[in-house]
């Protein structure tokens, strides 16, 4: 009996410093962000589960400015690139049906669009290693574009004509136009709209009742967040947008809840079957044999060497980051209303409080804009490839741009004084000073370094 005792208290305080550690965990994420977020501005919802249980959820800052409203927890948001692991979810449904096949062409559902030099698979698209460039790149002056209704069609010949960036398989290079063409090879197979296909075979089984490819009929106005961009700290709503111009690779709108619903059902596998979940979340490789980091609409990570299942989301004033730890079963949604905001790194940060290996994470006092400032300008690639980037200030953050694709706009990390993360693809960034003190170049280190002098 008295080893029982002992036995039975020694469970209660484990239990007890179990759950002490787990209050003080969130404690610090709630110090946090309610710091990052400040009341009068844009701000995000979000939510962290663990063990299927929802933890934490919590809405921060305005929903609009004018009118002012506060964002609520229950508001939808545009996912942007979100959008891609339901679709692919969609066309694996299909493969798994047996109405579409992982080694079909594109042109045997998409005929307008035209033969490459080499044939382009479903499975190439939803890989990401198609070799199609990119399309979406809107300048200022093309906003209206997005107002305006598009067919799949329509989005496909923006860019049909394109040359291949290289031969499908060989490489990996994230692009948006991989996804027009998976929306209408689903539309062609089933005869149905992608949108009403979604809500047929995902949203409804899943009671994911605020989430559609786009806003629902259902869908109340004080419910939608309007987005925000800033231009030189100065705020201003994002352009008007239809969804049939963002459609596949960035349309659907969603809660942080029912986000959480889709996950649980990724884990569980009900109504989403295991062979799709095992496709989506299994890396893929280059013909060379070289793994991705990415599966089917989900990018494979780690965090502290914690196994990470996530994608995020960037577009014209949202920012949405969805991460999941299967080892630790910690689930982490970030739904933000101004665009370039840091929801990839605070969904790191969060996660590395709750498995008990903290990150260092820059608060944005620690890294004023004035102090960004001496990193902006144009980098030039040193040797015989004709490489420019630029790097910009963008709401207290520094973005890495593409001269050459825009739309390709990271962000990049403060890790240590002069030296940066752009962890999308894993690569850290050293700048190099002159002997006056002033930034005149940096290396950027991936496989290999690579050395940019700054030309402006």
């Amino acid at each position: 009996m008295i080893k029982y005792s002992f036995l039975l208290i020694a469970i209660l305080f484990v239990s007890f410093n179990y759950a002490q550690k787990n209050v003080n965990s969130i404690k610090t994420i709630d110090n946090f962000l309610t710091e990052e977020y400040p009341k009068k501005e844009p701000g995000a919802v979000v939510l962290i589960a663990k063990k299927g249980e929802i933890i934490y959820e919590k809405a921060f800052g305005l929903s609009s400015i004018k009118p002012k409203r506060k964002l609520k927890t229950a508001m939808v948001f545009q996912l942007a690139s979100m959008s891609k692991q339901f679709v692919s979810a969609a066309i694996l449904q299909l493969v798994e049906e047996g109405k579409m096949a992982l080694t079909d062409s594109i042109q045997k559902y998409v005929p307008y669009y035209p033969s490459k030099k080499y044939t382009i698979t479903i499975h190439h698209l939803l890989a990401q290693t198609s070799g199609i460039p990119n399309y979406f790149d809107v300048d200022d002056n093309e906003f209206f574009l997005l107002a305006q209704e598009h067919t799949p069609e329509k989005l496909i010949n923006y860019y049909k004509d394109e040359q291949l960036l290289f031969e499908p398989g060989t490489k990996w290079a994230y692009s948006n136009s991989n996804y027009p063409l998976l929306g209408a090879a689903l539309e062609k197979v089933t005869h149905l709209s992608l949108k009403i296909y979604l809500r047929i075979n995902i949203f409804e089984p899943l009671q994911m009742n605020s989430t559609g490819l786009w806003y629902t009929k259902n869908t109340k106005k004080k419910k939608i967040v309007t987005g925000y961009n800033s231009k030189k700290g100065v705020l201003f709503p994002a352009p008007k947008m239809v969804g049939s111009a963002l459609y596949a690779p960035g349309g659907i709108v969603s809660t942080a809840k029912d986000l959480f619903l889709w996950n649980e059902a990724l884990k569980n596998k009900k109504i989403i079957s295991k062979y799709v979940v095992e496709q989506l979340t299994t890396e893929k490789k280059t013909t060379d044999g070289k793994g991705t980091g990415y599966g089917y609409g989900f990018f494979l990570r780690n965090v502290q060497g914690s196994k990470t299942i996530q994608h995020g989301g960037n577009l014209f004033g949202f920012t949405t980051n969805g991460m999941y730890l299967p080892k630790e079963d910690i689930y982490i949604c970030i739904l933000s209303n101004t665009k370039f905001d840091r929801t990839d790194e605070i969904s790191n940060y969060i996660a590395s409080i709750l498995i008990e290996k903290p990150l260092k994470i820059f608060t944005k006092k620690e890294v004023s804009s004035e102090k960004l400032k001496e990193y902006v300008g144009i980098y030039k690639l040193q040797g015989d490839v004709e490489r420019v980037f630029e790097i910009k200030l963008f709401d207290n953050q520094l973005i890495l741009s593409d001269t050459k694709n825009p739309e390709g706009d990271a962000v990049l990390t403060p890790s240590k004084k002069d030296e940066f993360l752009l962890k999308a693809i894993s690569v850290s960034f050293k700048f190099f000073r002159d002997t006056d003190g002033r930034i005149s170049g940096y290396t950027a280190k991936q496989d290999k370094i690579y050395t940019f002098k700054k030309v402006k």
